[in-house]
């Protein structure tokens, strides 16, 4: 009887002691930091390592319309809205690149300038602390970089401009090769 009592003691304790650890909040940013007015923010946006797109993640971004496109549900109502192209042919040639790209685009679609390799231009803290769309304002981008990464050189910032003069950034996050839908995970924050 005593063990009993000892037991029911000792999970009672337990639960308090979990309940009052535990919070039911979750991790919130702070909006109230983030100038939605002058920037879009897009989170976990997938674009797919398979160039057939024979999985569910598409190749093709708007950041307009804020939705990700398989090349073959493209219309001519989308298609100007489209500016963010992405290309893997294999763990050490990815890059992110104009809609119009004359070998891997789509014809008559907008230019959009991408800097693969920033360096120095941005780092992953950078793109992380851009609460407003005028915190691109410094960062020159006006040519195409032409550049490629690595798997190796994943979590990477990718900066590109769109046919609108729009600045982004594109922090990529993850990438899974592996398994079913292969894919490139990514953020990406843009100038309204």
């Amino acid at each position: 009887m005593k063990l009993t009592y000892t037991i029911a003691f000792l999970v009672c304790i337990s639960s308090l002691l979990f309940n009052s650890c535990s919070s039911n909040d979750e991790t919130k940013t702070d909006s109230s930091t983030t100038d939605n007015a002058t920037l879009k923010t897009f989170t976990d946006v997938t674009f797919s390592l398979d160039q057939s797109e024979g999985y569910d993640a598409g190749l093709l971004f708007s950041t307009e319309l804020g939705k990700s496109f398989k090349k073959s549900k493209i219309d001519a109502a989308t298609l100007p809205k489209i500016d963010i192209v992405f290309y893997s042919s294999n763990s050490s040639l990815n890059y992110f690149m104009s809609p119009n790209n004359a070998d891997y685009g789509i014809k008559n679609a907008t230019a959009s300038i991408f800097i693969n390799a920033p360096n120095d231009l941005m780092t992953i803290e950078n793109f992380k602390n851009i609460v407003k769309g005028s915190d691109f304002e410094t960062i020159k981008i006006d040519t195409d970089d032409y550049d490629s990464f690595p798997d190796s050189q994943m979590p990477n910032v990718v900066l590109f401009k769109n046919a609108a003069g729009k600045k982004g950034a594109i922090y990529i996050k993850s990438v899974h090769r592996v398994g079913y839908d292969p894919r490139i995970v990514v953020d990406i924050k843009i100038q309204k």
